[in-house]
C-alpha cells in the first residue's frame, strides 16, 4: 500500500509540479461537471412535478434552473479541455526531463547493461506518455465518483432500495481494475519478446543493416523470426485481453439488470401513490445518467491503474538510481595534475549473475557493487597494476580478457567487488564521481551520434566551453579530421543527420573522428581513455593517429595524464610507453613493447600471429 501510494503521489505530482493552476482548476472544474449530471435530472423531477401540479411559478424555477445548468456545463467543458491540454502537454515534458536525467544521469550503467533492468526500462520508456496522465486520471475517477454519491443520495429519497443501482455500478469498477491487472500481468511477462520484436523491427528497416540484409538474404529470415516472436507476445496479450472483455461483459449485464430492476421498483411505487410522476422521471434519468457515469468511471479507473503502473516503475528507477548514487562519507579533492598515478590493488569485479530474476518494482539489485557470476570467476580476478602518470599505456588482450571492463572501473561507473583503486594514493571511492568524471577524457568504440551543429558534437565534451569554434577545431585537427571540413557545407556551424532542416549525412568513419575530436577537447584531464575508438579506420590511418596522441600525451606530462589505448591492433600499442596484456580477467604480462616480444610470452605470441597476417 505504502508503495501504491508513493506510486500515485509520484504520478499527481508531474501534474501539479508542471502546471499548478490548470491542474488545481481540472480537478475543481470535474467535479462541478459531475454535480451538472444529478442537478439536471432533479431539476426534471421538479419540472414535471411543478406541471403536473399546475404550478406555474415552480415550473418556471425548475426550467431556469435547466436552462443555467445546461449553460454552466458548456462553460465548464470549454474551460476543462483546455485545463486537460494544459496539463498534459506540460507534464509530459517535465516527466521526459526527470527520466532524461534518471536514465542518463545515474552513476552506475546496470540499467542500461542487465537484461533485467532492460525489461524495467523498455516499459517505462515505451509508456513514459502515461506519466503525464494521473491528473487527468484521477479527475476522471473523482468525476464518477462524486456523480455515484450524489446519485445515491437522489435514490434514496425517492426509495433507500433504489441505492442498490449505484452499489452495482461498483462492480464495473472491479471489472476494469481486474481487467487492467490482467493486461499489466500481460505485458511484463512479453517484455523481453517485445524488445526483441522491435529489434527484429529497426534492423530489418534501419539503414546500416541495409547491406547485409541484401547480400546474406536476411529479409525473409527476419520477417519470419518477427512474426514468429510477434506472435507470441499477441497471443499472450490478447488471451488477457480476451478474458478482460468476458469480465467486463459480465459486469455490463449485471448493470442492465440492475437499471430494469430500479425502473420497475419506481413504477409500483408511482402505481401505489408512493412516488410522484417527477421520482419516475428522475429515477429513468439518473438511471440512464448511471450507465455514462459508470462508463467513464470505468475508462478512467483503467488509465488511473495504467498509469499507476508506469508510475510504480518510475519509482523504481529513482530508487535504483538513489541506490546507484554513491555517498562519500569522507570525501577527497580530485588531484589538478597526477605525481604518482593511478594504481589498482588486488581489484576484482563481476556482473551479477541474472539467474532469471526480474529487477521490478520493489526488487532491487545491490546497488552499484556487484557479484561473482554463479559457477565462474570474476571478470576482473585481483588485478594488481600501475599506470605511472603521464605515460600512455595500452591495454591488450583477447576478448573477454577484461579490457573494457578495467575501462568502466577507470571511469567509475562501477565499483571494485574487491580491492582498490587509488589516484595518487588516494583511494577513487573518495572522490565524488562527477568530480572525477570532469577530469576525465574518452573515446569509444560505441560513440554516440549526436546529430547536433558539428561544432556543438565536439564541444558537448566540454559544455562551458561548448560554443569555443577554435577549440573545436584544434580537437578535429588532433583526431586528423581536418578534411571532414571540405564536406561540411557550413564548416563547423552545420547541421549533422539527415533527418533535420539543412542536415548532413556522414559515413561511419566521418562520425567516429568527430568521436575521437570529443575525446580530445577537454583540456588537462587526468586520464583519457581510447576503448578501440577506431574499429571504423584502416590500420594506417589509426596508427597515425595514436601517433599523435602519444605524442600529445608525453608533450602534456606536466598534468601527469595517464593515456589510455585499448586496441587488438599490436602496430599501435608498440608505441606505447607500457603494455599490459590481460588474459582471463587477470594480469599475464606487463613491460615495453620490446620487453615483451624479447620474453617471448603471449604478448610475442599474440604480436607475431597478426604480423604474419599483414605480411
Amino acid at each position: 500500500m505504502r508503495e501504491t501510494l508513493r506510486a500515485y503521489r509520484t504520478g499527481l505530482g508531474f501534474g501539479f509540479q508542471a502546471a499548478p493552476v490548470h491542474a488545481t482548476f481540472q480537478l475543481l472544474l470535474g467535479v462541478l461537471m459531475a454535480l451538472s449530471i444529478p442537478v439536471g435530472a432533479y431539476g426534471g423531477k421538479l419540472l414535471v412535478d411543478a406541471a403536473v401540479a399546475g404550478e406555474l411559478g415552480q415550473a418556471l424555477i425548475a426550467a431556469g434552473l435547466l436552462a443555467a445548468n445546461a449553460a454552466l456545463l458548456l462553460v465548464l467543458v470549454f474551460y476543462y479541455v483546455d485545463c486537460v491540454f494544459g496539463v498534459i502537454e506540460r507534464a509530459d515534458v517535465f516527466a521526459n526531463r526527470r527520466l532524461m536525467r534518471l536514465l542518463g544521469g545515474t552513476h552506475g550503467l546496470a540499467h542500461f547493461e542487465r537484461p533485467d533492468y532492460l525489461d524495467q526500462v523498455h516499459r517505462i520508456r515505451e509508456q513514459r506518455d502515461q506519466l503525464a496522465g494521473m491528473v487527468n486520471a484521477s479527475t476522471g475517477v473523482l468525476r464518477a465518483t462524486v456523480t455515484l454519491a450524489a446519485t445515491a443520495v437522489l435514490l434514496a429519497r425517492v426509495h433507500p432500495v433504489l441505492v442498490l443501482l449505484p452499489v452495482f455500478a461498483v462492480l464495473s469498477f472491479w471489472a476494469g481494475k481486474r481487467s487492467k491487472d490482467l493486461d499489466i500481468a500481460a505485458q511484463e511477462a512479453t517484455s523481453e519478446p517485445d524488445r526483441l520484436r522491435r529489434h527484429l523491427f529497426e534492423v530489418a528497416t534501419a539503414a546500416p543493416s541495409g547491406k547485409e540484409l541484401r547480400v546474406f538474404g536476411l529479409a525473409g529470415g527476419l520477417l519470419h523470426r518477427h512474426h514468429q516472436v510477434s506472435e507470441t507476445v499477441l497471443r499472450a496479450r490478447n488471451r488477457a485481453s480476451w478474458w478482460a472483455a468476458v469480465l467486463q461483459s459480465l459486469a455490463g449485464l449485471v448493470a442492465g439488470l440492475a437499471y430494469a430492476g430500479a425502473i420497475a421498483v419506481v413504477l409500483v411505487l408511482a402505481v401505489d401513490g408512493r412516488a410522484t410522476p417527477g421520482d419516475v422521471i428522475l429515477v429513468v434519468a439518473l438511471a440512464a445518467q448511471l450507465n455514462n457515469a459508470v462508463l467513464t468511471g470505468v475508462i478512467y479507473t483503467t488509465a488511473f491503474l495504467r498509469v499507476l503502473a508506469v508510475a510504480r516503475r518510475f519509482g523504481w528507477l529513482a530508487d535504483y538510481a538513489d541506490r546507484a548514487r554513491r555517498t562519500v562519507a569522507d570525501p577527497a579533492p580530485v588531484p589538478t595534475r597526477l605525481t604518482g598515478g593511478i594504481t589498482l590493488r588486488e581489484v576484482s569485479f563481476g556482473y551479477p549473475d541474472q539467474g532469471g530474476r526480474e529487477a521490478g518494482p520493489g526488487r532491487y539489485d545491490r546497488g552499484l557493487r556487484s557479484a561473482t557470476p554463479a559457477g565462474g570467476r570474476p571478470v576482473l580476478d585481483r588485478v594488481s597494476l600501475h599506470l605511472p602518470a603521464g605515460a600512455v599505456v595500452a591495454l591488450v588482450g583477447e576478448n573477454g580478457a577484461g579490457k573494457t571492463t578495467l575501462v568502466k572501473l577507470l571511469c567509475d561507473f562501477y565499483q571494485p567487488d574487491g580491492g582498490q583503486i587509488l589516484v595518487d594514493g588516494v583511494d577513487l571511492a573518495r572522490f565524488p564521481p562527477e568530480a572525477w568524471r570532469e577530469r576525465l577524457s574518452a573515446a569509444y568504440q560505441d560513440f554516440a551520434q549526436f546529430e547536433l551543429l558539428a561544432r556543438e558534437t565536439i564541444g558537448v565534451a566540454d559544455l562551458p566551453r561548448l560554443d569555443d569554434q577554435p577549440a573545436a577545431t584544434a580537437a578535429l585537427a588532433a583526431a586528423g579530421g581536418t578534411d571532414l571540413l571540405a564536406v561540411l557545407p557550413a564548416g563547423l556551424e552545420t547541421q549533422l543527420g539527415t533527418r533535420w532542416e539543412g542536415g548532413v549525412d556522414l559515413s561511419g568513419g566521418q562520425w567516429q573522428k568527430l568521436a575521437l575530436a570529443r575525446g580530445l577537447r577537454r583540456e588537462d584531464p587526468l586520464l583519457v581513455v581510447f576503448d578501440e575508438p577506431t574499429a571504423a579506420l584502416d590500420p594506417q590511418t589509426e596508427h597515425a593517429l595514436f601517433e599523435r596522441f602519444a605524442a600529445a600525451a608525453r608533450a602534456g606530462t606536466a598534468h601527469g595524464t595517464v593515456t589510455l589505448l585499448v586496441s587488438h591492433r599490436f602496430s599501435t600499442v608498440r608505441m606505447a610507453d607500457l603494455i599490459v596484456v590481460l588474459d582471463g580477467g587477470r594480469v599475464r604480462e606487463t613491460g615495453s613493447h620490446a620487453e615483451l616480444v624479447a620474453a617471448g610470452g603471449l604478448y610475442a605470441e599474440l604480436y607475431q600471429l597478426q604480423s604474419r597476417a599483414y605480411q
